[in-house]
């Protein structure tokens, strides 16, 4: 595990937000009636990963779980190595071969 190049890291961090969440095992449920206030597009998605529910906004790669305190440290990130870390509670080491694996699983899948 670890240690990665900058490339592989920044690989890791651009996974997109429904592929890890899909190599997570994740039940996932877009909010089709939510608007965005922000001027950039944003979706709002319904989350239960292992137990426990999230209300994510996404906006491009940065991200807020809705159901945890405005006020509250880690409320919100950039990237999947984030939202990696986020759901699982796990290190950033971890975190990034979560995502690289996910990468990899969506490559092989296409192939």
């Amino acid at each position: 595990m670890g240690p990665w190049t900058t490339a592989e890291i920044q690989s890791a961090r651009g996974v997109p937000f429904y592929v890890l969440l899909k190599f997570l095992g994740a039940y996932c449920k877009v909010d089709r009636e939510y608007r965005s206030a922000s001027p950039t597009e944003s979706i709002r998605v319904h989350v239960n990963h292992a137990g426990r529910d999230f209300r994510f906004v996404f906006t491009g790669e940065k991200w807020v779980n809705e159901l945890l305190p405005p006020a509250q440290r880690g409320r919100g990130g950039a990237g999947s190595i984030d939202l990696a870390a986020h759901l699982t509670g796990l290190d950033f080491v971890r975190s990034v071969k979560i995502c690289i694996d996910a990468l990899n699983d969506s490559f092989s899948k296409v192939s």
